[in-house]
């Protein structure tokens, strides 16, 4: 991750401290692909908990037209 901190330069016309565009764009893009690393395995996770009780409830849907009546 990109240190901020360590690119700021103090610019006296706005009397602010500021980073260099093209490192702010860097760090922004590294936080993001951090971010999205860090929570792709929780996603995949997530997503075969809903893929394996989609399968479920068809199956428990199935159980349910077998053993109905044909009154």
């Amino acid at each position: 991750m990109i240190n901020l901190e360590e690119h700021k330069i103090y610019v006296d016309s706005h009397k602010m401290d500021m980073v260099p565009y093209s490192i702010a764009v860097q760090a922004v893009q590294s936080a993001v692909e951090q971010s999205f690393n860090s929570t792709e395995g929780k996603l995949d996770e997530a997503l075969n908990m809903i893929k394996k009780s989609l399968y479920n409830i068809d199956i428990d849907i199935d159980d349910q037209d077998s053993t109905r009546s044909t009154d």
